[in-house]
């Protein structure tokens, strides 16, 4: 399976961080969001986006996985081939 890969994308606006206050007939105070114009829409932070972002990561951790397994199988035999011939050597040099 594929990885799908997300082009994120930052939510830019005209004014951030900025809010309109009102005070209510309880005298409390509501912040409503103000931004002004957006600039750029924002990738949306959805289930969807981080799952697929999850599975990308879960692919690199078993290739990776896969590539340790197999890199410690070949160090072994090399070991192993350099023993046969530090063996054979010896026997020659002893005959």
């Amino acid at each position: 399976m594929a990885y799908d890969r997300t082009n994120w994308k930052d939510h830019v606006v005209e004014r951030p961080r900025t809010y309109s206050k009102t005070t209510n007939s309880d005298n409390t105070e509501t912040f409503t969001p103000s931004p002004g114009e957006v600039i750029q829409q924002g990738t949306p932070q959805s289930a969807t986006n981080f799952n697929h972002l999850e599975e990308g990561l879960q692919h690199y951790a078993v290739a990776f996985d896969m590539l340790l397994t197999i890199y410690q199988a070949e160090m072994r035999q090399a070991r192993a081939d350099i023993a046969t011939l530090q063996e054979q050597v010896a026997a020659l040099s002893g005959s």
